[in-house]
């Protein structure tokens, strides 16, 4: 008999013309097929051929060279089964639903998907006794249409100011007459520092669950803004000398029904096991945390972009953080905006687990600007994805084969970018030289 999730898919689909079998790759981006609902209905149950070398494309759909998933298995299929839990509407369709998948190959697993990563850290997890729970916070630019090119919507950083968030009451009516299709559960929305810069919250929850909201969350934004011609992009630092867009992760570990990393003073042990274990990963977490070349010019001392592999109670100006109010919890505060939340989520929990098994212990925490007393995050994307090569720990729990692909992928794309001669280059150079 078919379970819950199940009856409610095929409800669902038999409501609708087409259905979008979906992943993550990872850059976290959606790759997808769109099926008639009835060819969808008598198929689900065997899964839908798709071609594994799509995990590792690069964010422009270029074919990774060396690639396990590509041309070193001549570019086969695998199989996507479709998750029934995860089976929504399209809120701004009336014909169609989405359901996210899992990959397979040969019959087993692909270790490199997002979401298999993340769910063999969960297991990780519990098997050592514990239930995680996580929240994302996720900052974006909306930018509208000006002489040929995108400016943001709001004319400076008006944070928190009402009259610049009510500015777009318009795109966030779409987003929360949407959410509830894609049980977001959103209930915040706030200005940011930059010009047009805003925050969107949504529910906590388990850690794939929330991997799945937040994979959601950004299509409904960049759809949303699209809705009313303009554009909403998650990029890091889309304008420089501006705020840049960071990915907040807030973790919550119970054992027992109890909350582990609360102690009687503050963190308990095993909360500052955790809490090293992240200062510990910090270069490899900003690998992973920090995908696109783009996203280093966010990290700059003296701002809310940690610069610093630092930890303190409520300091924002922090690589890690210990919220002072609520439910004690612990921020990872190093990812930017255009992180894929699967990896982001997997590897912040598996530092925080290796952190807690091997007993470590962190450093004094910080108050104020951590930068030139604790040693600072990587400065280039080579540095952090060499860190990432040779965080043995991490790569052990996170699969060598994800933490292979991630890195063939991104060093492909630096190669691509320093043989690009840019704008800069010819504005600076052409006339002196």
């Amino acid at each position: 008999m078919p379970d819950d999730a199940e009856s409610a898919m095929e409800a669902l689909v038999g409501e609708v013309d087409h259905v979008f079998v979906e992943f993550p790759d990872l850059n976290g981006l959606s790759r997808s097929k769109q099926l008639d609902a009835d060819y969808f209905r008598s198929r689900y149950a065997d899964g839908f051929s798709m071609n594994l070398a799509l995990i590792t494309q690069t964010p422009r759909s270029d074919v990774v060279e060396g690639s396990i998933y590509g041309d070193a298995i001549d570019y086969a299929d695998g199989v996507v089964h479709p998750d029934p839990r995860t089976c929504r509407p399209v809120p701004w369709r009336t014909d169609a639903a989405r359901v996210i998948c899992e990959f397979e190959h040969g019959g087993e697993p692909v270790a490199g998907a997002p979401r298999t990563v993340l769910r063999r850290v969960v297991e990780r997890l519990e098997d050592a006794g514990f239930d995680a729970y996580a929240g994302s916070e996720l900052e974006f630019y909306l930018l509208e249409e000006a002489g040929g090119d995108y400016v943001p919507v709001t004319d400076d950083k008006h944070e928190n100011l009402t009259m610049a968030t009510e500015e777009i009451a318009p795109f966030y009516d779409r987003v929360y007459g949407w959410a509830d299709d894609f049980d977001l559960g959103v209930n915040t929305l706030h200005h940011e520092f930059g010009a047009g810069q805003f925050e969107i919250l949504f529910e906590y929850g388990d850690p794939l669950g929330q991997a799945d909201r937040t994979f959601r969350f950004k299509e409904l934004v960049k759809r949303a803004a699209r809705e009313g011609d303009g554009r909403a992009t998650f990029m890091a630092k889309p304008f420089g000398g501006r705020s840049g867009s960071g990915y907040h992760l807030h973790v919550s570990l119970f054992e027992d029904g109890e909350n582990a990393l609360a102690g009687d003073d503050g963190l308990s042990a095993v909360g500052e096991g955790f809490v090293a274990g992240l200062l510990e990963h910090a270069d490899a977490l900003t690998a992973l945390g920090t995908p696109n070349l783009n996203g280093f010019k966010r990290h700059e001392p003296g701002t809310f972009s940690p610069y610093a592999a630092a930890w303190g109670h409520g300091n924002r100006m922090a690589a890690v953080r210990v919220p002072a109010h609520g439910t004690t919890r612990i921020e990872n505060r190093i990812p930017s905006a255009d992180a894929n939340p699967y990896l982001v989520i997997a590897a912040t929990l598996a530092a925080g687990l290796d952190g807690i098994e091997s007993g470590l212990e962190p450093p004094a925490p910080s108050a104020g600007d951590p930068a030139g007393d604790r040693p600072r995050l990587p400065a280039t994307p080579t540095e952090a994805l060499d860190a990432l090569e040779a965080d043995a720990a991490l790569v052990e729990l996170l699969g060598e084969e994800v933490v292979a692909e991630y890195l063939a992928m991104k060093r492909q794309e630096l190669r691509e970018f320093y043989a690009a001669t840019t704008r800069w280059e010819r504005e600076r150079y052409v006339d002196v030289l």
